[in-house]
């Protein structure tokens, strides 16, 4: 009798490996749909990133290759992205890569299926620049650090904080106009020049599609000015 009570009892204890079992198949079941779910949400940030790249390439009259990014070295002093596009793709050395938001960099490397970019936080890259509103020239670059500065700026010039700067007509890489930046800080550098810190519009960072922009100095115009250049002239 006692043992037909205590095996009543038992039987209404619950089997533990059938319970891990169940926790390990509801443990899989979770995992998968968290998955799915990531993978909806990624598709749906690729879309939207996507649509605005198409809607820009639609809505801009500029010659534009579609590029991903396939690699980037963003921890250095000489930072570069690598891009799924090449000579194939009609892509060459000094063409500047831009997004809808602005300038990224310009092509220093190419094979026939990818190429190198500078990006604008490298410590070798000049970009000719100019302040929209006041037309002020200057020329920015990476200090190598953390800041994007620009040099070149007189110290009584028309540069004001939240000033935006594009490329300018002074540059032989780079056609004018394209958006730069955003002027964070100014002050004086000494008694001649502004010392001038910028703001990249630019999140490299997180930045995944670009554009190369079909464009190629004017060999006339860099001759020209090489020429007129050499000790005699």
């Amino acid at each position: 009798m006692m043992f037909g009570t205590v095996q009543s009892g038992l039987s209404s204890i619950p089997n533990v490996f059938d319970l891990q079992q169940e926790n390990n198949i509801l443990r899989e079941n979770n995992i998968r749909l968290s998955n799915e779910n990531s993978n909806l949400r990624e598709a749906k940030l690729e879309n939207i990133r996507l649509t605005k790249l198409l809607q820009f390439k639609q809505a801009s009259n500029l010659s534009l290759v579609s590029a991903r990014i396939v690699n980037k070295s963003v921890v250095q002093m000489r930072n570069t992205i690598t891009l799924n596009v090449g000579e194939a793709d009609s892509v060459y050395v000094n063409m500047p890569v831009i997004t809808a938001d602005g300038l990224v960099g310009k092509i220093v490397s190419t094979s026939k299926n990818f190429s190198v970019a500078q990006i604008l936080i490298n410590k070798d890259m000049r970009v000719t620049v100019k302040v929209q509103r006041s037309r002020v020239d200057g020329i920015l670059y990476y200090d190598g650090v953390s800041d994007l500065l620009v040099k070149n700026i007189p110290k009584n010039a028309d540069v004001n904080s939240g000033d935006v700067l594009i490329t300018s007509e002074y540059s032989n890489v780079y056609p004018p106009g394209i958006p730069v930046g955003i002027i964070t800080e100014t002050g004086n550098l000494d008694n001649l020049f502004k010392k001038v810190v910028v703001s990249p519009l630019i999140d490299f960072l997180n930045l995944e599609n670009v554009f190369v922009l079909k464009y190629l100095s004017s060999q006339e115009r860099y001759l020209l000015e090489k020429a007129f250049q050499k000790p005699g002239k």
